[in-house]
């Protein structure tokens, strides 16, 4: 390191003029005289020649292929590791007059989010966690990018879904660089729950079941038996009659919103005296 020192400050000494002559000697200034960038990313450079009608120069990078390319346009592209290196134009007309730019490249800040995909109900939480590489400071902003209507989401990532179905998103925003940010993919489907989940009656004794949709503000079901009539009957209000042959059957509330999805109780039949039995 030592050596690699001296050497640039060699060459800063030189381009200085240290030592020079007297006279009006050709110059080179280079633009910018430094420059951060990411790896592999560019930036280009321009470089003025004076005193002299030959005003075309030279590019190199001091450090080698190590240290990245630049193009005879002044275009450098960066290497794929994070250091300080440097870009040289060198005068054509006189190869002893040189210019020097400082490129720092810095690995660029990234966040990733997990899971990156969730399916919720209604009023259901789920906690996100995010992870920020290249930085020093490992926060995050978490936000809906939805807004309110989209759910809400703590400053510990715990998300909760709003009372509507339709497909949100959380997303963690770096605090060390606001432009990185990672999204995560909630989809909150209708829902239908069954009450009783099971029943168990006998012949000639009815039983009511309730049905509660989430998701949607239409919370209107269609009733019906699984097995079809040999099941038994069913009324619009959930009223269920059995069949006159013991066995399990099936009642099923369909979402009027959305008749993918549904809610299903068990029911099981049994000849003799009532037993009652709901869950």
């Amino acid at each position: 390191m030592r050596v690699y020192a001296l050497i640039i400050g060699a060459w800063l000494c030189l381009l200085a003029g240290c030592g020079g002559g007297a006279g009006q000697s050709v110059a080179i200034t280079i633009s910018p005289t430094t420059a951060s960038v990411a790896p592999a990313a560019t930036q280009a450079f321009t470089a003025a020649v004076t005193h002299t009608g030959n005003t075309a120069v030279t590019w190199s990078v001091f450090e080698g292929a190590a240290g990245g390319s630049v193009t005879n346009a002044g275009v450098y592209t960066a290497p794929a590791a994070a250091g300080t290196y440097h870009v040289v134009a060198t005068s054509q007309a006189d190869p002893g007059k040189k210019a020097l730019a400082t490129v720092t490249v810095t690995l660029a800040v990234g966040v990733t989010i997990a899971p990156t995909t969730a399916t919720l109900a209604s009023g259901q939480n789920r906690t996100f966690t995010a992870a920020v590489t290249n930085s020093a400071n490992t926060a995050v902003t978490w936000s809906v990018q939805e807004g309110a209507g989209g759910g809400a989401i703590t400053i510990a990532g715990v998300y909760t879904a709003p009372a509507i179905a339709g497909t949100y998103h959380v997303v963690a925003t770096s605090q060390a660089d606001t432009t990185k940010t990672a999204v995560a993919t909630v989809t909150v489907p209708i829902g239908v729950i069954v009450t009783p989940t099971s029943a168990t009656i006998t012949f000639g004794q009815s039983q009511t079941f309730t049905a509660i949709v989430t998701g949607t503000a239409n919370s209107a079901v269609t009733w019906s038996v699984q097995e079809g009539v040999t099941g038994g009957s069913i009324t619009a209000a959930g009223v269920y009659t059995p069949p006159a042959v013991a066995g399990t059957y099936h009642v099923v509330a369909t979402s009027q919103a959305d008749p993918t999805q549904q809610g299903v109780a068990t029911v099981i039949v049994q000849s003799g005296s009532a037993s009652g039995t709901i869950q």
